[in-house]
Order: structure tokens, then C-alpha cells, then sequence
């Protein structure tokens, strides 16, 4: 029959039965799971004595490769030949349990956790920046064939729209902020005749036989 809470309560103080607590300690560092633990110490005599043992805690100082300094922190030596066995602290905070972590073990591992997404997002952009872009191919100014360039003024729509143009690009080349009708058909005219020179060049090259 077990005994009741008052008779628990009225017992003498070296008979008083010692329930587990929450380890506190244990959220303050990497402990791994070790708490502590209750015992009897038994000598010669046999008479037993309620004792306890403490995890083996040492302060350490554990570099991250994550944030490039080193982290310092109380741990178990269970937690630190944990942590060389998954190859330093950044992986064993990501893949161990949150059960054994800790409320210590949680925060460093959203420390590391932020900053991998951020040297993530670093490398994408510089990634991004050294990036080859593809060459941009200029497009003729005239129509390669007047035949398109008669079917385009046909049309008013596309004649308004090919005199806009053609008076942008009249003003892009002669560096003014506008370009009269003279001006626009004298950079036509330039402009084909560099056409027509690059045609005859390319149709004047000779093979070899």
C-alpha cells in the first residue's frame, strides 16, 4: 500500500523521499541530455545515504565557421565529443534534437540558422554581379531592304512611329534635345550611306580559289 501525501509530509527530514526535479542548469549550456542524477552511497556497512552526481560541465570557447568567432558556452564533455564527431558546433546545432539542446542550445541555433540565410543571400548577389551578361546586339537603324521601309510608311500609324524614331536617333547622334526635319533627314542619309559602304564591302571580298 503506498503511503499518503500527509504521512510523506510527516516523515523525519532523512526519511524524506526525494522526487526529480527539471534540471535548470541544463538550459544554460549544451548539456546533451545530462541531468542530474540521485543515488545511494553504500559503504562496508551497507547503511545508504541518498547522494547525487553532477554532469562533468567545463567552459569552452567553440569557433563557428557560420559567424567567424568563437562561441563561449558551458558544456558536457558528452556534448563536446558530440560536437567533434558532427565536425563543430554549426552542424550540431542544426542536426541535433531540440530535446537535447536546450533553451541555450535553441538560441544559438537561430543564431546560425539567420546567419547562414544571410551569407547565403551575400554569395547569391555577389554571384549575381560577377555573372557573364549576354551581349546585347545592336539593331539596324534602317530597314535592312527598302521594300519594308515603303510597306511601313504605307501604313500611318507605322510612319508616325518610324519619323519618332528616326528623329530620337537624329538627336542621340547630334547631341541635341530635339532634331528639325533637315536634321533628321541628313542622318538618314548618313546612316544609309554607311549602310550601303558596309554592303559593298562585304560583296567586294574576294575568295581565295
Amino acid at each position: 500500500m503506498r503511503p499518503t501525501v500527509a504521512a510523506l509530509a510527516a516523515r523525519a527530514p532523512s526519511q524524506a523521499v526525494v522526487t526529480p526535479q527539471p534540471f535548470k542548469r541544463s538550459q544554460f549550456g549544451l548539456f546533451h541530455g545530462k541531468t542530474k542524477l540521485y543515488g545511494n552511497s553504500v559503504p562496508f556497512s551497507l547503511k545508504k545515504t541518498r547522494r547525487t552526481w553532477l554532469p562533468n560541465v567545463q567552459r569552452k570557447r567553440v569557433f563557428s565557421e557560420t559567424l567567424q568567432s568563437r562561441v563561449r558556452v558551458k558544456m558536457t564533455t558528452t556534448a563536446l565529443r558530440t560536437i567533434k564527431k558532427k565536425g563543430g558546433i554549426d552542424n550540431y546545432l542544426m542536426e541535433t534534437s531540440a530535446d537535447l539542446l536546450g533553451w541555450k542550445g535553441m538560441q544559438l541555433r537561430i543564431t546560425v540558422r539567420d546567419a547562414q540565410k544571410k551569407n547565403a543571400a551575400a554569395e547569391a548577389a555577389e554571384a549575381a554581379k560577377t555573372a557573364v551578361k549576354p551581349r546585347r546586339v545592336k539593331k539596324s537603324i534602317l530597314p535592312p531592304e527598302p521594300e519594308s521601309a515603303l510597306k511601313a510608311l504605307e501604313n500611318p500609324r507605322t510612319a508616325d512611329d518610324f519619323v519618332r524614331r528616326m528623329r530620337r536617333l537624329a538627336a542621340r547622334g547630334t547631341g541635341q534635345p530635339f532634331a528639325s526635319a533637315e536634321e533628321t533627314m541628313e542622318y538618314m542619309k548618313q546612316q544609309k550611306m554607311k549602310q550601303d559602304r558596309a554592303v559593298s564591302r562585304r560583296t567586294s571580298i574576294k575568295l581565295p580559289i
